[in-house]
């Protein structure tokens, strides 16, 4: 039973050790490296990054109005989670003016703060203050 499980360890550190490069070089499909005509290059990512955010917009949109039809966030509540998402909305499409895509960057400060709105969502619906007022 022992020599069965050290020969068990064995073979897993083993298959660690030789996937463990192949999995720390893999780049997700969506990153596609651009170079500049000077050949450096950073990172971008394509319109499927622009997608997802829009689609994740939209979601969080319908949560607000889905909240405020049912009462479980009051109007001055919607209002301000709403005036919010509009804020973020438009920085969006102010780093989309740039001509080349959204970068890396821009998806993540992007996605901290919809993932900040989303916990506010989460917590006006659940607060059970101000209801229908």
């Amino acid at each position: 039973m022992k020599k069965t499980l050290i020969t068990l360890a064995a073979a897993a550190a083993a298959l660690t050790t030789l996937s463990a490069p192949a999995i720390a070089s893999a780049r997700p499909a969506h990153v596609v490296v651009v170079t500049d005509h000077r050949g450096s290059g950073w990172n971008h990512r394509d319109d499927r990054a622009s997608a997802q955010l829009n689609n994740r917009i939209a979601r969080l949109d319908a949560r607000i109005d889905q909240g405020r039809r049912t009462g479980q966030i009051s109007y001055r509540e919607g209002r301000r989670l709403n005036n919010e998402l509009n804020l973020i909305s438009s920085q969006k499409r102010s780093f989309e003016r740039s001509g080349r895509g959204l970068s890396v960057n821009e998806i993540s400060l992007l996605d901290n703060r919809l993932d900040r709105l989303q916990g506010q969502i989460r917590y006006e619906k659940h607060d059970f203050d101000n209801r229908r007022g």
